[in-house]
């Protein structure tokens, strides 16, 4: 077929045109695109309207947080994943925002507070953002501030407002960006959390509802599970990184199992509780340093995860009856009270001769640690005096690596000494690493 070349240039535009993004459509639009009623979505563009309204009154670090709720909302709402009742939670986020923030400070970074039932957190540039596994451990460890809103099942009752129904199963979605994962995403922690508090509040009153809101907690933590090596299941912190393999994050869901399995006679619940237990053994000893545990594989653990993991050890070892874990469990709490253990190489240091070097001679030391440690490396004379070479620190992660220390452009044999401080605040000093002779 014959096409003259004008009507021919005039197509390529026309598909060039129609292959270029659309514009990006507006939050009304988004709303009514995902099926929000009519009166949800005029509430809901108020209330959108009002944070933006208070945010550029309030100006600083409040109006920047507000807006940082905007965007994400914004953002997310032209996503698959929003729906009207993603919508609903999401609005309550902003709202919550907008209200508190108009009448206080912004809190710190991971400071915690309490809104109508429901926990936010405040991170760096994100603003107040629903917490919803520190929403459910207050309620699964209550205190004074859960006892005077009414008592866990009140708190039970009020969290409902964050939990998005999924057919059979509870999920709890995550509403801001973070680590590179943007949002709704999801952890399976936070849903195991949930079960163990709605079973929890259960057995303090017998009211089947928390049971059946447990029940579909559980369901929604399974279908998020994973099958790892030989049928073992492994539960995510983050559902969006699957290879992300956070111990404390699965042994919770795996605890989580047990306490359904245990309140429901569910063959389900019990078949993932013995699969993930499987899967914990098989890999634990990745997780310990002999010093210190493993947060996830080759990443140290903060010691207030160090503290958690040694309890969910010593809970799953008087669960099952087998001391891999209560050993491992024990070894975790000897571990935040205990001084580091240091070493240098094995091998003496050859001597270093100065023509080689043009400034200061150096070594690469190799250094071994079993936990985390801030070390401080000396240089001293054979005897002991001054070496001219001043003190320096360094943060390290346990296990073993080369550091750099830097000696005297002087003949003379010189000792490496090091202190090393743990994140628990367990210290060694004066650690002989290595001695060292400098010659002509």
């Amino acid at each position: 077929m014959f096409v003259r070349l004008p009507l021919l240039v005039a197509v390529l535009v026309c598909v060039l045109v129609t292959a270029t993004a659309a514009p990006a459509r507006t939050l009304s639009q988004n709303l009514t695109r995902v099926g929000v009623a009519p009166a949800e979505r005029t509430e809901a563009l108020a209330s959108m309207a009002r944070a933006k309204a208070t945010a550029k009154q309030l100006g600083g670090t409040r109006g920047q947080a507000i807006n940082a709720v905007v965007g994400s909302l914004t953002k997310m709402a032209g996503r698959a994943a929003f729906t009207p009742d993603l919508s609903r939670i999401a609005f309550l986020e902003l709202d919550a925002n907008t209200d508190y923030l108009a009448t206080h400070a912004l809190p710190s970074s991971g400071t915690r507070i309490r809104i109508d039932g429901v926990v936010y957190e405040s991170y760096t540039g994100l603003g107040l953002r629903i917490q919803p596994l520190g929403t459910y451990f207050a309620i699964l460890e209550p205190g004074q501030g859960i006892a005077a809103e009414g008592g866990t099942g009140a708190a039970m009752t009020s969290a409902q407002k964050i939990v998005l129904a999924v057919g059979d199963s509870n999920d709890l979605p995550y509403l801001f960006p973070y680590s590179g994962t943007q949002p709704p995403w999801y952890s399976a922690m936070a849903e195991g959390v949930a079960a163990s508090a709605g079973i929890s509040v259960w057995n303090r009153n017998g009211d089947d509802e928390y049971l059946d809101q447990a029940i579909r907690f559980g369901n929604s933590a399974l279908a998020f599970g994973i099958t790892v090596a030989d049928n073992g299941l492994w539960f995510p912190l983050y559902v969006s990184k699957p290879n992300f393999r956070v111990l404390n994050g699965h042994l919770q869901t795996v605890l989580a199992m047990n306490d359904l399995a245990d309140a429901t006679g569910d063959d389900a619940f019990a078949d993932a509780f013995n699969r993930s237990v499987a899967a914990t053994k098989a890999v634990l000893p990745a997780y310990d340093t002999g010093g210190w545990g493993r947060y996830a594989p080759g990443q140290d653990a903060p010691v207030k995860y160090m503290s958690l993991m040694a309890t969910q050890l010593k809970q799953l070892g008087d669960i099952t009856g087998d001391p891999a874990f209560t050993t491992v469990g024990a070894a975790f709490a000897a571990d935040l009270k205990t001084p580091p253990v240091l070493t240098g190489p094995t091998k003496p240091v050859k001597p270093l001769p100065l023509k080689k070097f043009k400034d200061k001679p150096f070594v690469k030391l190799l250094i071994k640690r079993d936990k985390p440690v801030k070390l401080t490396i000396r240089v001293t004379k054979k005897g002991g005096g001054p070496s001219g070479i001043g003190p320096f620190t360094v943060n390290v992660a346990s296990g073993s690596g080369r550091i750099k220390v830097t000696l005297p452009r002087k003949a003379g044999m010189y000792a490496i000494r090091a202190d090393a401080k743990d994140w628990a605040g367990n210290r060694v000093k004066n650690v002989l690493l290595a001695a060292v002779r400098v010659k002509r």
